[in-house]
Protein backbone atom coordinates (compact mmCIF):
# COMPACT_ATOMS: atom_id res chain seq x y z
CA UNK A 1 0.00 0.00 0.00
CA UNK A 2 1.74 3.16 -1.23
CA UNK A 3 1.05 6.65 0.04
CA UNK A 4 2.47 10.03 -0.90
CA UNK A 5 4.22 11.79 2.00
CA UNK A 6 3.80 15.45 2.67
CA UNK A 7 7.11 15.75 4.53
CA UNK A 8 9.49 14.78 1.75
CA UNK A 9 12.08 17.34 2.75
CA UNK A 10 12.29 16.08 6.32
CA UNK A 11 12.63 12.49 5.18
CA UNK A 12 15.28 13.39 2.62
CA UNK A 13 17.35 14.90 5.42
CA UNK A 14 16.69 11.76 7.47
CA UNK A 15 18.08 9.52 4.74
CA UNK A 16 21.03 11.66 3.80
CA UNK A 17 22.35 12.36 7.27
CA UNK A 18 21.59 9.03 8.92
CA UNK A 19 20.13 10.86 11.94
CA UNK A 20 16.98 9.07 13.03
CA UNK A 21 15.09 12.32 13.49
CA UNK A 22 11.32 12.09 13.49
CA UNK A 23 9.25 15.05 12.24
CA UNK A 24 7.49 17.08 14.93
CA UNK A 25 4.14 16.24 13.34
CA UNK A 26 3.47 12.86 11.83
CA UNK A 27 1.99 12.96 8.32
CA UNK A 28 -1.79 12.58 8.42
CA UNK A 29 -4.29 12.01 5.65
CA UNK A 30 -6.08 15.26 6.39
CA UNK A 31 -2.79 17.16 5.84
CA UNK A 32 -2.54 15.91 2.28
CA UNK A 33 -5.66 16.51 0.16
CA UNK A 34 -4.16 14.58 -2.75
CA UNK A 35 -3.96 11.42 -0.64
CA UNK A 36 -6.65 8.84 -0.35
CA UNK A 37 -7.64 8.48 3.33
CA UNK A 38 -7.02 5.18 5.07
CA UNK A 39 -10.75 4.62 5.51
CA UNK A 40 -11.26 4.87 1.71
CA UNK A 41 -8.41 2.59 0.74
CA UNK A 42 -9.00 -1.15 0.30
CA UNK A 43 -8.69 -3.16 3.49
CA UNK A 44 -5.51 -5.30 3.31
CA UNK A 45 -6.37 -9.00 3.29
CA UNK A 46 -4.52 -12.29 3.02
CA UNK A 47 -5.10 -15.06 0.48
CA UNK A 48 -8.07 -16.35 2.51
CA UNK A 49 -9.79 -12.98 2.60
CA UNK A 50 -9.00 -12.37 6.28
CA UNK A 51 -8.12 -8.82 7.31
CA UNK A 52 -4.35 -8.66 7.60
CA UNK A 53 -2.70 -7.26 10.75
CA UNK A 54 1.00 -6.72 10.17
CA UNK A 55 3.24 -6.58 13.24
CA UNK A 56 6.87 -5.47 13.08
CA UNK A 57 9.27 -8.06 14.49
CA UNK A 58 12.86 -9.16 14.39
CA UNK A 59 13.58 -12.57 12.83
CA UNK A 60 10.81 -14.98 13.88
CA UNK A 61 13.28 -17.11 15.85
CA UNK A 62 13.62 -14.15 18.24
CA UNK A 63 9.90 -13.60 18.78
CA UNK A 64 8.89 -13.06 22.41
CA UNK A 65 7.26 -16.36 23.51
CA UNK A 66 4.01 -14.65 24.55
CA UNK A 67 3.71 -13.02 21.12
CA UNK A 68 4.50 -16.19 19.21
CA UNK A 69 1.89 -18.24 21.05
CA UNK A 70 -0.67 -15.42 20.86
CA UNK A 71 -0.32 -15.14 17.07
CA UNK A 72 -0.66 -18.88 16.60
CA UNK A 73 -3.74 -19.14 18.83
CA UNK A 74 -5.41 -15.96 17.60
CA UNK A 75 -5.00 -16.99 13.95
CA UNK A 76 -6.76 -20.30 14.70
CA UNK A 77 -9.89 -18.54 15.98
CA UNK A 78 -11.23 -18.04 12.44
CA UNK A 79 -12.53 -14.59 13.38
CA UNK A 80 -11.78 -12.88 10.08
CA UNK A 81 -8.34 -11.58 11.10
CA UNK A 82 -4.82 -12.83 10.49
CA UNK A 83 -1.75 -11.54 12.32
CA UNK A 84 1.40 -11.66 10.22
CA UNK A 85 4.97 -10.78 11.29
CA UNK A 86 6.86 -8.30 9.13
CA UNK A 87 10.59 -8.85 9.56
CA UNK A 88 12.92 -5.96 10.32
CA UNK A 89 16.06 -7.97 10.97
CA UNK A 90 18.33 -6.23 13.45
CA UNK A 91 21.28 -8.25 12.15
CA UNK A 92 20.97 -7.06 8.54
CA UNK A 93 21.79 -3.72 6.91
CA UNK A 94 19.48 -2.97 3.98
CA UNK A 95 19.36 -0.24 1.34
CA UNK A 96 16.87 2.51 0.62
CA UNK A 97 15.51 3.46 -2.79
CA UNK A 98 18.64 5.45 -3.64
CA UNK A 99 21.00 2.66 -2.60
CA UNK A 100 21.95 4.16 0.77
CA UNK A 101 22.46 1.91 3.75
CA UNK A 102 19.60 1.58 6.24
CA UNK A 103 19.42 -0.17 9.59
CA UNK A 104 16.29 -2.08 10.56
CA UNK A 105 15.37 0.78 12.88
CA UNK A 106 15.60 3.30 10.05
CA UNK A 107 13.43 1.17 7.76
CA UNK A 108 10.84 0.68 10.47
CA UNK A 109 10.78 4.38 11.35
CA UNK A 110 10.25 5.22 7.68
CA UNK A 111 7.44 2.68 7.30
CA UNK A 112 5.64 3.94 10.40
CA UNK A 113 5.95 7.56 9.22
CA UNK A 114 4.78 6.73 5.70
CA UNK A 115 1.98 4.45 6.83
CA UNK A 116 3.32 1.48 4.94
CA UNK A 117 3.89 -2.24 5.58
CA UNK A 118 3.16 -2.27 9.33
CA UNK A 119 0.10 -1.85 11.58
CA UNK A 120 1.32 -2.93 15.04
CA UNK A 121 4.63 -2.02 16.67
CA UNK A 122 6.14 -3.18 19.95
CA UNK A 123 9.06 -1.45 21.63
CA UNK A 124 11.05 -4.65 21.07
CA UNK A 125 10.59 -4.12 17.32
CA UNK A 126 13.42 -1.58 17.58
CA UNK A 127 17.09 -2.20 18.29
CA UNK A 128 17.12 1.13 20.16
CA UNK A 129 13.96 1.14 22.25
CA UNK A 130 14.11 4.93 22.57
CA UNK A 131 12.89 5.14 18.94
CA UNK A 132 9.61 3.61 20.06
CA UNK A 133 9.22 6.14 22.87
CA UNK A 134 9.90 9.03 20.53
CA UNK A 135 7.29 7.76 18.05
CA UNK A 136 4.82 7.55 20.94
CA UNK A 137 5.44 11.24 21.64
CA UNK A 138 5.02 12.22 17.98
CA UNK A 139 1.48 10.88 17.55
CA UNK A 140 2.44 7.85 15.48
CA UNK A 141 0.18 5.53 17.48
CA UNK A 142 -3.51 5.29 18.34
CA UNK A 143 -4.82 6.41 21.73
CA UNK A 144 -5.80 3.01 23.16
CA UNK A 145 -8.23 4.58 25.62
CA UNK A 146 -10.59 5.03 22.65
CA UNK A 147 -10.72 1.22 22.43
CA UNK A 148 -10.63 0.55 26.19
CA UNK A 149 -13.69 2.77 26.60
CA UNK A 150 -15.44 1.30 23.57
CA UNK A 151 -17.96 -1.49 23.19
CA UNK A 152 -15.70 -4.36 22.12
CA UNK A 153 -12.71 -6.17 23.52
CA UNK A 154 -11.09 -5.68 26.90
CA UNK A 155 -12.25 -2.69 28.97
CA UNK A 156 -10.34 -0.17 31.07
CA UNK A 157 -11.87 -1.48 34.32
CA UNK A 158 -10.31 -4.91 33.71
CA UNK A 159 -6.73 -3.59 33.75
CA UNK A 160 -4.49 -2.00 36.36
CA UNK A 161 -5.47 1.66 36.00
CA UNK A 162 -2.48 2.87 38.04
CA UNK A 163 0.10 1.18 35.81
CA UNK A 164 -1.72 2.40 32.69
CA UNK A 165 -1.67 5.95 34.04
CA UNK A 166 2.11 5.74 34.42
CA UNK A 167 2.26 5.03 30.66
CA UNK A 168 0.08 7.98 29.64
CA UNK A 169 1.19 10.93 27.52
CA UNK A 170 -0.97 13.99 28.20
CA UNK A 171 -3.85 11.80 29.27
CA UNK A 172 -3.60 9.51 26.21
CA UNK A 173 -2.44 5.91 26.14
CA UNK A 174 -0.30 5.19 23.10
CA UNK A 175 1.36 2.04 24.44
CA UNK A 176 -0.09 -1.04 26.09
CA UNK A 177 2.11 -2.98 28.53
CA UNK A 178 1.21 -6.67 28.70
CA UNK A 179 2.96 -7.17 32.04
CA UNK A 180 5.37 -5.32 34.29
CA UNK A 181 8.26 -5.75 36.67
CA UNK A 182 9.16 -3.63 39.66
CA UNK A 183 12.67 -2.20 40.06
CA UNK A 184 13.88 -0.87 43.37
CA UNK A 185 16.77 -1.05 45.83
CA UNK A 186 16.47 -3.03 49.02
CA UNK A 187 18.41 -2.68 52.25
CA UNK A 188 18.81 -4.17 55.69
CA UNK A 189 16.95 -2.18 58.32
CA UNK A 190 19.98 -2.21 60.62
CA UNK A 191 21.83 -0.14 57.98
CA UNK A 192 19.13 1.85 56.13
CA UNK A 193 16.45 2.29 58.78
CA UNK A 194 12.80 1.54 58.16
CA UNK A 195 11.75 4.46 55.92
CA UNK A 196 11.03 3.43 52.35
CA UNK A 197 11.84 5.44 49.20
CA UNK A 198 14.66 7.60 50.46
CA UNK A 199 16.27 10.82 49.23
CA UNK A 200 19.91 11.35 48.35
CA UNK A 201 20.54 13.03 51.71
CA UNK A 202 19.02 10.09 53.56
CA UNK A 203 21.11 7.55 51.67
CA UNK A 204 24.36 9.45 52.27
CA UNK A 205 23.56 9.91 55.95
CA UNK A 206 22.89 6.19 56.46
CA UNK A 207 25.99 5.19 54.47
CA UNK A 208 28.20 7.41 56.59
CA UNK A 209 26.80 5.72 59.69
CA UNK A 210 27.39 2.19 58.36
CA UNK A 211 30.05 0.12 60.16
CA UNK A 212 33.52 -0.28 58.70
CA UNK A 213 33.61 -3.11 56.16
CA UNK A 214 29.99 -2.68 55.01
CA UNK A 215 29.56 -3.50 51.32
CA UNK A 216 27.61 -1.30 48.90
CA UNK A 217 25.72 -3.38 46.32
CA UNK A 218 27.95 -6.35 47.11
CA UNK A 219 31.06 -4.35 46.36
CA UNK A 220 32.82 -1.16 47.27
CA UNK A 221 34.68 -0.18 44.10
CA UNK A 222 33.74 2.51 41.62
CA UNK A 223 32.40 0.73 38.54
CA UNK A 224 30.23 -1.88 40.32
CA UNK A 225 28.70 0.82 42.55
CA UNK A 226 28.14 3.07 39.51
CA UNK A 227 26.41 0.27 37.57
CA UNK A 228 24.15 -0.64 40.48
CA UNK A 229 23.31 2.83 41.75
CA UNK A 230 23.45 5.08 38.69
CA UNK A 231 23.32 3.06 35.48
CA UNK A 232 20.38 0.94 36.66
CA UNK A 233 18.38 4.14 37.19
CA UNK A 234 19.67 6.17 34.23
CA UNK A 235 16.20 6.54 32.75
CA UNK A 236 15.30 8.92 35.59
CA UNK A 237 17.41 11.60 33.88
CA UNK A 238 15.84 11.40 30.40
CA UNK A 239 12.48 12.86 29.37
CA UNK A 240 11.50 11.65 25.90
CA UNK A 241 8.13 13.38 26.20
CA UNK A 242 9.80 16.79 26.13
CA UNK A 243 12.97 15.74 24.33
CA UNK A 244 15.35 16.70 27.10
CA UNK A 245 17.62 15.28 29.79
CA UNK A 246 18.90 16.26 33.23
CA UNK A 247 22.46 15.00 33.52
CA UNK A 248 23.69 18.41 34.70
CA UNK A 249 21.20 18.46 37.58
CA UNK A 250 22.46 18.75 41.17
CA UNK A 251 20.97 15.30 41.82
CA UNK A 252 23.03 13.60 39.11
CA UNK A 253 26.19 15.50 40.09
CA UNK A 254 25.80 14.32 43.69
CA UNK A 255 25.43 10.73 42.48
CA UNK A 256 28.67 11.04 40.53
CA UNK A 257 30.42 12.53 43.54
CA UNK A 258 29.14 9.66 45.67
CA UNK A 259 30.29 6.84 43.38
CA UNK A 260 33.69 8.47 42.69
CA UNK A 261 34.58 8.30 46.41
CA UNK A 262 34.86 4.51 46.21
CA UNK A 263 38.18 2.89 45.43
CA UNK A 264 39.28 2.06 41.91
CA UNK A 265 40.01 -1.55 40.99
CA UNK A 266 41.90 -2.78 37.94
CA UNK A 267 40.84 -6.39 38.50
CA UNK A 268 37.47 -8.04 38.74
CA UNK A 269 36.30 -8.36 42.32
CA UNK A 270 33.68 -10.97 43.11
CA UNK A 271 30.60 -9.58 44.89
CA UNK A 272 30.48 -10.04 48.65
CA UNK A 273 26.93 -9.84 49.99
CA UNK A 274 27.94 -10.19 53.61
CA UNK A 275 27.23 -7.03 55.59
CA UNK A 276 25.55 -5.58 52.51
CA UNK A 277 24.16 -2.04 52.75
CA UNK A 278 21.80 -2.06 49.76
CA UNK A 279 21.31 -3.98 46.53
CA UNK A 280 19.31 -3.35 43.33
CA UNK A 281 16.35 -5.67 43.09
CA UNK A 282 13.93 -6.57 40.29
CA UNK A 283 10.65 -8.28 41.15
CA UNK A 284 9.46 -10.49 38.28
CA UNK A 285 6.35 -11.81 39.98
CA UNK A 286 4.64 -12.92 43.19
CA UNK A 287 6.90 -15.83 44.05
CA UNK A 288 9.98 -13.77 43.31
CA UNK A 289 8.66 -11.06 45.65
CA UNK A 290 7.88 -13.67 48.31
CA UNK A 291 11.36 -15.21 48.09
CA UNK A 292 13.10 -11.85 48.45
CA UNK A 293 10.82 -10.97 51.36
CA UNK A 294 12.27 -13.92 53.27
CA UNK A 295 15.91 -13.17 52.51
CA UNK A 296 17.32 -13.36 49.00
CA UNK A 297 20.92 -13.95 47.94
CA UNK A 298 21.70 -10.24 48.28
CA UNK A 299 20.59 -9.62 51.85
CA UNK A 300 19.76 -12.86 53.63
CA UNK A 301 17.50 -10.97 55.98
CA UNK A 302 13.75 -11.13 56.29
CA UNK A 303 11.59 -8.06 55.62
CA UNK A 304 13.97 -6.00 53.48
CA UNK A 305 13.31 -2.26 53.27
CA UNK A 306 12.39 -0.95 49.81
CA UNK A 307 14.47 2.21 49.82
CA UNK A 308 14.41 2.63 46.05
CA UNK A 309 17.00 4.62 44.13
CA UNK A 310 17.83 7.88 45.90
CA UNK A 311 15.82 10.77 44.42
CA UNK A 312 14.97 14.28 45.51
CA UNK A 313 11.24 13.46 45.60
CA UNK A 314 11.72 10.13 47.39
CA UNK A 315 10.06 8.15 44.58
CA UNK A 316 12.96 6.04 43.40
CA UNK A 317 11.23 2.72 42.70
CA UNK A 318 9.69 2.32 39.27
CA UNK A 319 7.72 0.16 36.83
CA UNK A 320 9.70 -1.68 34.17
CA UNK A 321 7.73 -2.65 31.05
CA UNK A 322 10.58 -2.53 28.54
CA UNK A 323 10.12 -5.11 25.76
CA UNK A 324 6.52 -5.66 26.86
CA UNK A 325 4.83 -2.61 25.26
CA UNK A 326 2.62 -2.71 22.14
CA UNK A 327 1.05 0.01 19.97
CA UNK A 328 -1.33 0.31 17.01
CA UNK A 329 -0.17 2.58 14.20
CA UNK A 330 -2.30 5.68 13.63
CA UNK A 331 -1.90 5.25 9.87
CA UNK A 332 -3.36 1.72 9.83
CA UNK A 333 -6.72 1.19 8.09
CA UNK A 334 -9.60 1.59 10.60
CA UNK A 335 -10.70 -2.00 9.99
CA UNK A 336 -7.14 -3.16 10.71
CA UNK A 337 -7.04 -1.07 13.87
CA UNK A 338 -10.23 -2.82 15.03
CA UNK A 339 -8.62 -6.19 14.31
CA UNK A 340 -5.42 -5.16 16.08
CA UNK A 341 -7.48 -4.26 19.14
CA UNK A 342 -9.11 -7.70 19.00
CA UNK A 343 -5.60 -9.17 19.03
CA UNK A 344 -4.56 -6.94 21.95
CA UNK A 345 -7.71 -7.96 23.83
CA UNK A 346 -6.78 -11.60 23.30
CA UNK A 347 -3.28 -11.02 24.75
CA UNK A 348 -4.85 -9.11 27.67
CA UNK A 349 -7.35 -11.86 28.49
CA UNK A 350 -7.00 -13.13 32.08
CA UNK A 351 -6.36 -16.76 31.15
CA UNK A 352 -3.78 -15.83 28.50
CA UNK A 353 -2.05 -13.46 30.91
CA UNK A 354 -1.83 -16.11 33.64
CA UNK A 355 -0.31 -18.59 31.21
CA UNK A 356 2.26 -16.05 30.01
CA UNK A 357 3.23 -14.70 33.44
CA UNK A 358 3.54 -17.88 35.52
CA UNK A 359 4.63 -21.39 34.58
CA UNK A 360 6.29 -24.36 36.24
CA UNK A 361 7.43 -27.87 35.42
CA UNK A 362 4.59 -30.06 36.69
CA UNK A 363 6.62 -33.25 36.36
CA UNK A 364 9.60 -31.96 38.33
CA UNK A 365 7.95 -29.45 40.66
CA UNK A 366 8.24 -31.72 43.71
CA UNK A 367 11.97 -32.10 43.17
CA UNK A 368 12.50 -28.45 42.17
CA UNK A 369 9.50 -26.41 43.41
CA UNK A 370 10.27 -23.28 41.40
CA UNK A 371 7.96 -20.96 39.47
CA UNK A 372 9.08 -19.39 36.20
CA UNK A 373 7.70 -15.83 36.26
CA UNK A 374 7.69 -13.25 33.48
CA UNK A 375 6.16 -10.24 35.21
CA UNK A 376 3.00 -9.15 36.96
CA UNK A 377 -0.02 -9.28 34.63
CA UNK A 378 -1.68 -5.98 33.73
CA UNK A 379 -5.08 -7.76 33.82
CA UNK A 380 -6.45 -7.34 37.35
CA UNK A 381 -8.36 -10.64 37.39
CA UNK A 382 -5.21 -12.51 36.36
CA UNK A 383 -3.19 -10.61 38.98
CA UNK A 384 -5.64 -11.50 41.75
CA UNK A 385 -6.09 -15.13 40.69
CA UNK A 386 -2.33 -15.80 40.69
CA UNK A 387 -1.97 -14.19 44.12
CA UNK A 388 -4.96 -16.06 45.56
CA UNK A 389 -3.60 -19.38 44.26
CA UNK A 390 -0.30 -18.82 46.04
CA UNK A 391 -1.79 -17.41 49.25
CA UNK A 392 -4.02 -20.49 49.48
CA UNK A 393 -0.85 -22.53 50.06
CA UNK A 394 0.75 -20.14 52.56
CA UNK A 395 2.25 -22.10 55.45
CA UNK A 396 2.58 -25.24 53.35
CA UNK A 397 6.10 -26.64 53.35
CA UNK A 398 8.13 -26.07 50.19
CA UNK A 399 11.77 -27.12 50.38
CA UNK A 400 14.22 -25.55 47.94
CA UNK A 401 17.94 -26.08 47.51
CA UNK A 402 20.14 -22.96 47.74
CA UNK A 403 23.75 -23.85 46.93
CA UNK A 404 23.45 -27.17 48.72
CA UNK A 405 21.43 -25.80 51.64
CA UNK A 406 17.78 -26.83 51.93
CA UNK A 407 15.35 -24.12 53.03
CA UNK A 408 11.60 -24.23 53.62
CA UNK A 409 10.36 -21.17 51.70
CA UNK A 410 6.61 -21.92 51.68
CA UNK A 411 4.40 -19.56 49.60
CA UNK A 412 3.17 -15.96 49.38
CA UNK A 413 1.25 -14.80 52.46
CA UNK A 414 -1.60 -12.31 52.75
CA UNK A 415 0.70 -9.91 54.63
CA UNK A 416 3.28 -10.02 51.84
CA UNK A 417 0.58 -9.53 49.21
CA UNK A 418 -0.68 -6.41 50.94
CA UNK A 419 2.85 -5.04 51.17
CA UNK A 420 3.31 -5.72 47.46
CA UNK A 421 0.13 -3.74 46.71
CA UNK A 422 1.47 -0.81 48.73
CA UNK A 423 4.75 -0.98 46.82
CA UNK A 424 2.91 -0.92 43.48
CA UNK A 425 0.80 2.02 44.58
CA UNK A 426 3.98 3.92 45.49
CA UNK A 427 5.33 3.71 41.91
CA UNK A 428 4.98 6.90 39.88
CA UNK A 429 7.18 6.45 36.84
CA UNK A 430 8.30 3.90 34.29
CA UNK A 431 11.80 3.06 33.18
CA UNK A 432 13.06 5.02 30.17
CA UNK A 433 15.29 3.10 27.73
CA UNK A 434 18.93 4.13 27.53
CA UNK A 435 20.46 2.52 24.46
CA UNK A 436 24.04 1.42 23.82
CA UNK A 437 25.06 4.65 22.11
CA UNK A 438 23.90 6.70 25.08
CA UNK A 439 25.61 4.38 27.56
CA UNK A 440 28.86 4.69 25.61
CA UNK A 441 28.61 8.49 25.68
CA UNK A 442 27.93 8.51 29.41
CA UNK A 443 30.54 5.96 30.42
CA UNK A 444 33.31 7.65 28.45
CA UNK A 445 32.82 10.67 30.68
CA UNK A 446 32.49 8.50 33.79
CA UNK A 447 35.82 6.90 32.93
CA UNK A 448 37.41 10.37 32.78
CA UNK A 449 35.84 11.16 36.17
CA UNK A 450 37.23 8.01 37.77
CA UNK A 451 40.66 8.70 36.25
CA UNK A 452 40.69 12.10 37.93
CA UNK A 453 40.60 13.96 34.61
CA UNK A 454 37.24 15.61 35.34
CA UNK A 455 35.31 16.71 38.38
CA UNK A 456 31.79 15.33 38.87
CA UNK A 457 30.37 18.68 37.73
CA UNK A 458 32.55 18.73 34.61
CA UNK A 459 31.62 15.14 33.75
CA UNK A 460 27.92 15.89 34.24
CA UNK A 461 28.14 18.98 32.03
CA UNK A 462 29.92 17.02 29.29
CA UNK A 463 27.35 14.20 29.45
CA UNK A 464 24.50 16.72 29.30
CA UNK A 465 25.91 18.42 26.21
CA UNK A 466 26.50 15.21 24.28
CA UNK A 467 23.18 13.66 25.29
CA UNK A 468 21.26 16.82 24.33
CA UNK A 469 22.69 16.56 20.82
CA UNK A 470 21.81 12.88 20.54
CA UNK A 471 18.25 13.36 21.81
CA UNK A 472 17.61 16.40 19.61
CA UNK A 473 18.78 14.46 16.54
CA UNK A 474 16.32 11.68 17.29
CA UNK A 475 13.35 13.68 18.47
Amino acid sequence: MKRTITLCAALTIFLCTGCQRIPDTMPTHSDAPEETSAAQEPVPTDENGDILIRIATDETEYLPPELESAMEEFNLLDNGYHVKPVIYSKAVMGTDGSGGLQTADMRLLMDVMQGENVDVVMDYSFFDLSNYDILSEKGAFVDLYTFLDGDSGISRSELNAHVLEIHENDGKLYQMPLSYKIETMVGNAEYVGTKENWTMDEMIEKWEQAPEGTNFCGNSTQWPVYRSLVRSNMGAFVDYENGTCFFDSPEFIRLLEFVSQFTESKVKIEPDYNNNFVAPCIFYGFDNFHMSYHGDSYLREEHPVYVGYPTENGQGSFVDTLRKRYSICESAHPAVQEGAWEFFSYMLDADVQIKNCVSYDKDNFKQNPYFEENGFPINQTAFERIAEGMIAHAGTSRIMDFSGIDEDVSYLTQEEYERLLRLIDSLHRMDAPIDKVANTIIENEIEALFAGERTAEEAAKAIQGRMEIMISERS
